[in-house]
């Protein structure tokens, strides 16, 4: 059994990157409403314009740079787990991920 982790690990090994791309992903998809319902409560007596300008820089700019950020850092951490329980810490985190998204009602 320690074989086989550890050689599946070994084959998820390059994908370490694309993985914690669809984790970061994920949870900004999960997140993302409440984010934006946060930044419209803080901006709600604000002219349009304002109200516009900051949107476009959150939507752009924000979420993008929260995603290259966050995912690099993230498969920075991902590359200090050992081959044995990088799947199973991978199929640990889709799994809470996957019950956060059934706790509010995303599927």
């Amino acid at each position: 059994m320690i074989s086989l982790l550890t050689d599946i690990g070994a084959w998820l090994r390059p994908y370490q990157f694309q993985l914690a791309l669809a984790i970061i992903a994920t949870l900004l998809v999960l997140f993302g409403n409440d984010i934006n319902r946060w930044i419209k409560k803080l901006l709600s007596g604000r002219h349009f314009i304002v109200r516009l300008v900051v949107f476009v820089l959150v939507c752009a700019f924000g979420y993008g740079l929260a995603t290259v950020w966050l995912t690099s850092m993230l498969a920075q951490q991902l590359a200090r787990i050992p081959n044995l329980y990088f799947m199973p810490a991978c199929l640990l985190a889709f799994t809470l991920l996957g019950l956060l998204a059934q706790r509010q009602r995303q599927i």
